[in-house]
């Protein structure tokens, strides 16, 4: 089922783009599982390169209840797609992860973002020539669970951690460390 993923309502602009100060209301996206919020607060800032990239952690909840939670995320664009780079923490529906992206090449094969999870799923949004997808590997077999379109996202049997990582990468621009270098210069 085609699936916009759009925010019902977001931030201000001037506030979306600011470090967060304090533990505030960012967004809500509307799934067929419910209504995502997503919250972000100042994150732990231990180093230089913390304080000077404004760490944040964002959260995820449904219906009140934590579904993804990142510790040292960033600002949404450039700022979170760098963190990506170098590997971010996070857990989802408790179990803890990392992710990191992999390849900036032109072939659009060794492009992705992977989040390793503790419990041995490994969930990756990879790119293909036309369109993204987000993949499963669960030892040895891959299995698509969405893809996207020019109307959207089709997504099939996501269950919420799963679709709450797919609205972090659609509204934190991280989708945009997919798409290939050429579209950054144009």
């Amino acid at each position: 089922m085609p699936s916009l993923l759009q925010p019902s309502w977001r931030a201000p602009w001037r506030t979306w783009l600011q470090p967060a100060h304090s533990r505030d209301r960012h967004a809500e996206i509307p799934t067929a599982h419910g209504t995502y919020t997503l919250f972000r607060e100042p994150g732990p800032r231990l180093s230089a390169d913390a304080k000077a990239e404004a760490w944040e952690r964002w959260q995820f909840l449904l219906g009140g209840e934590t579904v993804l939670e990142i510790d040292d995320a960033a600002l949404p664009g450039y700022g979170i797609r760098r963190r990506l780079r170098h590997g971010v923490h996070g857990r989802l529906d408790g179990v803890p992860f990392t992710a990191r992206t992999t390849g900036r090449s032109l072939l659009p094969g060794r492009r992705g973002v992977r989040f390793t999870l503790d419990d041995g799923r490994n969930l990756s949004f990879t790119a293909r020539p036309l369109h993204l997808r987000l993949v499963r590997d669960t030892g040895g077999e891959d299995e698509v669970l969405a893809r996207s379109r020019a109307s959207g996202w089709e997504t099939h049997r996501l269950d919420r951690g799963e679709l709450a990582l797919l609205c972090f990468v659609t509204l934190s621009g991280a989708d945009q460390l997919l798409r290939s270098p050429l579209q950054q210069i144009l």
